[in-house]
């Protein structure tokens, strides 16, 4: 499907009040908020989220009765940094806790009985979640069976019923007073912090708390959740804090993938970071990222460091293994000209496939949907998208699905055996049936034309308007009548490529794409071809500028 390029209109000379604006935020008093996030001021009140008054006092009791406290959090990069996070709070203040992380294949997410049942017989008399429980209504009530009281926090849309459990910290929730429902898990857990230390200071200076803002700040930048407002703030000062290099297994990490912790951006926390911790999960060992993030020993962190590396190195070999055996079925079965791909197989991993998904969705230009069986008879995938909404293409379809969910590029589903087998067919006449309907039809703002000779001066409005993610996305750029005078590949594989370009004023720059080829955009790129390039501006890992190609047309 082709895409369609249009320009905004552009209403100032400042290219920085034009992005404000396309982004909503206008008006003098509106962009210093927006530019200048505050910590105060963007911290909004914990007491107004449900439920918050009633958690900090069994807080309170179970630090004076001395009874053992669980922390139990995702496995992901939300739940595992927001699970350090209040984890290594509650131990500052007195709290004897325990971390655990249920196995995503063998547990899978969310509260199980055996997990409980292994807490109850080691004294645990509260169990406090991040990141997941506002639909736990079976765990929660398996708890209070065995005298365990748990405290919710968490960031899910809330059925209309919710679990008796003894608290539910989500802003989500209906009738909450809270200001602002865009927090992820650790940021909800984050505001239990906040409130405790409203209630008690427990021996901590005014503001010795932002040091725990690196793990607040990471999980935002990784989670899909709005980067404005108090995120904006969490995520902003989360920044600040990583760069500091205070943390001895963040700071191994960078070192180990040659990042300078002082110059960190989101990009480098979500192409770099980010995969490590959610890959040790995927690989079974979500302790190994926790124990990272813990670590306080230099040496000890610069091992875990290696081993999480070694634990991303195995995942690309998974995936790499599962690219090869899709694309090899893609050849033999023809399914390479439908207009959506759907592939699975009871041995994949459904926690890689998503991966996988966007590597054939960028290669083939399609939505691409990839199946796999997890914890028994459950089969979940992930599906991603260079063009289509993955939530309109599933929501047009007869009820094939158990459960999807997730934004306009990716999501995640889960299907019974019944309906796996007729899924792709399924797909396939909801595609056509959009199409037909002319709901398919892409059309992509472009920010701003710029000549190359502008890239600098745009880099500087760049950097006050970062971090960029959800709700603040990266600026698209359209730069005209650029002559392509050569293209590389490089990376291990061959995956990426870099162009030298040049227009007609003279000016040049480098642009790179990356999991691209040269035949991934509309237009060529091969040398000596002109086109239209759309794209991302950016500082490569040497501080220099340069174009992150989207497109060529």
């Amino acid at each position: 499907m082709q895409k369609i390029y249009r320009l905004r209109p552009r209403e100032h000379d400042e290219l920085i009040v034009d992005l404000l604006a396309a982004r909503g935020v206008t008006g003098e008093k509106e962009r210093k908020s927006f530019l200048e996030p505050d910590y105060m001021g963007d911290s909004h009140d914990p007491f107004l989220l449900p439920d918050m008054e009633k958690a900090v006092e069994r807080i309170l009791t179970a630090l004076e009765n001395n009874e053992k406290v669980c922390v139990w959090s995702d496995y992901d990069c939300d739940g595992i940094p927001g699970g350090v996070m209040l984890s290594e709070f509650l131990r500052s203040i007195g709290a004897e806790v325990r971390h655990y992380i249920p196995h995503r294949h063998k547990e899978g997410y969310g509260l199980n009985s055996e997990g409980i049942d292994e807490l109850a017989g080691e004294g645990v008399k509260l169990i406090i979640t991040i990141d997941l429980g506002t639909t736990e209504f079976e765990g929660t009530l398996h708890a209070k069976k065995k005298g365990i009281d748990i405290i919710v926090t968490d960031h899910h849309e809330p059925p209309a019923e919710l679990p008796d459990a003894f608290a539910i910290i989500n802003p989500k929730r209906v009738g909450s007073a809270y200001p602002f429902t865009g927090l992820c898990g650790a940021g909800v857990a984050w505001k239990l912090v906040q409130a405790l230390l409203m209630k008690n200071r427990f021996g901590f200076e005014e503001g010795k708390e932002k040091w725990f803002l690196d793990l607040v700040g990471l999980a935002t930048l990784s989670d899909m959740v709005p980067l404005i407002g108090e995120n904006r703030m969490l995520a902003r000062f989360g920044l600040v804090v990583m760069r500091r290099g205070r943390r001895p297994g963040l700071a191994a990490l960078l070192n180990l993938l040659r990042i300078k912790a002082s110059t960190l951006t989101e990009d480098d926390v979500g192409f770099m970071v980010s995969p490590r911790i959610n890959a040790a999960s995927r690989m079974d060992s979500p302790e190994i990222a926790a124990a990272l993030l813990g670590a306080t020993n230099v040496e000890r962190a610069a091992d875990l460091a290696r081993q999480l590396n070694h634990i991303n190195d195995e995942r690309k070999g998974v995936v790499a293994s599962i690219a090869k055996e899709a694309n090899k079925r893609l050849k033999e079965s023809g399914l390479v000209e439908s207009s959506v791909i759907v592939m699975g197989n009871p041995n994949w991993r459904p926690g890689v496939l998503g991966l996988v998904a966007n590597t054939l969705a960028t290669a083939h230009g399609k939505p691409v949907f990839l199946w796999g069986r997890e914890g028994g008879d459950v089969i979940r995938g992930s599906v991603r998208s260079p063009s289509v909404s993955v939530v309109e293409l599933m929501s047009a379809t007869n009820n094939v699905f158990n459960e999807f969910g997730g934004h306009h590029a990716s999501g995640g589903f889960s299907v019974s055996e019944e309906n796996v087998h007729g899924l792709g067919a399924e797909l396939e006449r909801a595609y056509k049936t959009l199409a037909a309907k002319g709901l398919l039809q892409e059309e992509t703002l472009v920010d701003r034309e710029l000549a190359l000779a502008e890239i600098p001066f745009a880099l500087r409005d760049l950097e006050k308007l970062a971090p960029f993610g959800v709700g603040n996305q990266k600026p698209l750029f359209m730069f005209p009548g650029i002559s392509v005078s050569s293209v590389r590949s490089f990376g291990k594989g061959g995956d990426h490529i870099e162009a030298q370009l040049s227009d007609t004023a003279g000016s040049t720059s480098a642009g790179m794409s990356f999991f691209s080829t040269p035949d991934s955009f509309q237009k060529k790129l091969e040398r000596g071809a002109k086109a239209d390039i759309v794209g991302h501006v950016e500082l490569d890992w040497r501080g220099k500028p340069r174009i992150r190609i989207v497109d060529a047309i």
